[in-house]
């Protein structure tokens, strides 16, 4: 039997028809993606060694080791002596932070006076997750130093990688007496919360 063409009423309602089911899969599809690309916020642990050294007369120069745990909003370190004895426990939020000594709990306004009072350099929180990472704060200014460096807020940020990770990270300021450097050779890197590899991301060895 021969086909016959829809004309009028009818043509245009399956027309209409065909649209509208050609739309709602182009939408089903679109919204696949996006819901595969959501990545979860992780929490990440670092542990190895640090150092800290000032030039200024009178000041004591750090060696250790330390944990390091950092979240969307909140962060906690652990310093030791080489020996493994804890110096202090460090923890912050939001709009705090304090530290336990062994000798008592102090607390303060924010994550750089705390730094300032702990390690004797005031380091800035905004740029901490990303500078552990080996990369300069996306949002604030900064400049490339080759080969495998940078600058942001009046630190200068150098990267030693193994395995295409970071390993040693050297943050430096200053000059002369003013110059300070903190040192953090990264042995272990965890990546830890609800849908996140809770496996080691990367282990390294060796020295600064």
């Amino acid at each position: 039997m021969p086909r016959r063409k829809l004309s009028g009423a009818p043509a245009r309602a399956l027309r209409a028809g065909v649209a509208v089911a050609a739309l709602a899969l182009l939408g089903a599809c679109a919204s696949q993606p996006a819901s595969r690309q959501a990545q979860p916020r992780c929490a990440l642990d670092y542990a190895g060694r640090i150092s800290v050294v000032q030039h200024r007369p009178g000041v004591n120069n750090l060696y250790g080791s330390f944990e390091l745990r950092l979240d969307a909003d909140t962060g906690w370190l652990e310093l030791a002596t080489p020996l493994g004895q804890v110096l202090a426990r460090a923890s912050w939020g939001a709009g705090s932070a304090s530290v336990d000594d062994g000798h008592g709990v102090r607390d303060f306004a924010s994550f750089e006076d705390m730094t300032q009072a702990t390690l004797g350099l005031r380091l800035p929180r905004a740029a901490l997750r990303d500078w552990v990472r080996g990369v300069p704060a996306s949002s604030l200014p900064w400049r490339a130093l080759p080969p495998d460096g940078f600058e942001q807020l009046g630190w200068r940020v150098t990267v030693l990688r193994r395995d295409a990770r970071p390993h040693v990270l050297r943050l430096s300021r200053g000059r002369g007496d003013d110059a300070e450097q903190l040192a953090l050779v990264i042995d272990s890197t965890r990546r830890l919360g609800a849908g996140c590899r809770a496996a080691a991301t990367g282990d390294a060895a060796g020295g600064a």
